[in-house]
């Protein structure tokens, strides 16, 4: 019997909630879309992805077809079918919106016209949750999970991210430091004298601890992540690709909204103490002189520490460890 076939727009250069396109790929947005897979099992499934999203998606047992193109014009010329049965299109900028809609499909969901407002934004079968996911009073009130699948008409019921690369790197370090955040979203960084305290607290208490590696390489950040027992991190691509390895996660969110971070009972969340109706604000500029992530304080974060690591820890090294991951990582063969 023939597969069913779907094709996914999402190449990252928009957010699935957030209005503005940005030439920056949000590899992020593009990972969390992946839990959408999961509804899809037994179908033929193809994606549309951005260049740089691509180690995010390659060898997914769940997509038949990877497609890299960061816009239409780079489409290999007999690369899209003639028919599909569904179309997602996540994606808001013009040509993506023409593009899907001149594709032969029996439904279709997601993003219609990108320079539309309104309920014409939207296919009719996705108006509702996408309207809904893009008005500031009600962003933050679901996981994005959710949202994506309303988007469909279908129900989440817990489908988790689906990550393609498998990692080679065993357990090493007690705590990895997911300090850094992408240059969109500089708001979302905690302060660095904070990373710097946490660090030698963390050292102090006999964790073995490695601050963030592989920034250049997707597959060597995985590596990287797969070496630590619990992640602390703010709110960014490392997040959810911890989870979707399974390592305990503490989230610090102020910028955005920890509502709709689904953590699947791997870790906790902390959000500023301060008094402030603008948050999240969902901005990349912030119009106070001291941002909110500074009123998350260090003494949560090990009080978040204690509580998911214990006292289970591995032998502290904090001469040689380091550098045993990074020869390890290099002697991947990814």
């Amino acid at each position: 019997m023939q597969r069913r076939r779907l094709l996914i727009i999402k190449h990252g250069f928009s957010e699935t909630c957030d209005h503005r396109i940005s030439p920056v790929v949000s590899l992020g947005d593009v990972f969390r879309c992946t839990c959408l897979l999961e509804n899809f099992r037994g179908w033929h499934v193809s994606w549309i992805t951005s260049r740089g999203a691509k180690d995010l998606l390659v060898k997914n047992h769940l997509i038949d077809r990877l497609i890299l193109a960061d816009n239409p014009d780079d489409l290999s010329p007999n690369v899209i079918s003639d028919h599909y049965d569904w179309i997602i299109n996540l994606e808001k900028q013009q040509n993506w919106c023409k593009f899907a809609v001149g594709l032969a499909a029996e439904k279709r969901f997601g993003f219609k016209d990108g320079i539309s407002t309104g309920e014409d934004s939207f296919y009719a079968a996705s108006a509702e949750a996408l309207s809904l996911a893009l008005n500031g009073e009600c962003i933050s009130k679901e996981p994005l999970q959710e949202t994506l699948y309303r988007t469909i008409g279908q129900e989440w019921k817990g489908q988790r991210y689906v990550l393609g690369y498998r990692p080679k790197v065993a357990e090493i370090y007690d705590i990895g430091l997911n300090h850094h955040a992408g240059p969109k979203w500089p708001t979302k960084f905690w302060p660095r004298t904070y990373w710097n305290d946490l660090h030698d607290r963390l050292t102090d208490q006999h964790y073995a601890v490695c601050w963030q590696q592989s920034l250049n390489s997707i597959r060597h950040y995985i590596e990287w992540l797969s070496s630590c027992r619990v992640i602390v991190t703010n709110d960014s691509l490392g997040l959810h690709l911890a989870l979707a390895l399974g390592k305990k996660v503490i989230g610090m969110f102020g910028p955005t909204a920890a509502e709709q971070v689904y953590m699947y009972g791997q870790g906790v969340k902390l959000t500023p103490t301060c008094d402030r109706n603008c948050i999240p604000c969902f901005g990349s500029r912030c119009i106070f002189p001291d941002g909110c992530m500074e009123y998350i304080s260090v003494d949560r974060v090990m009080d978040a520490v204690e509580m998911l690591a214990g006292a289970a820890r591995f032998a502290p090294s904090t001469t040689t460890a380091p550098y045993q991951t990074e020869r390890q990582l290099e002697e991947v063969n990814v």
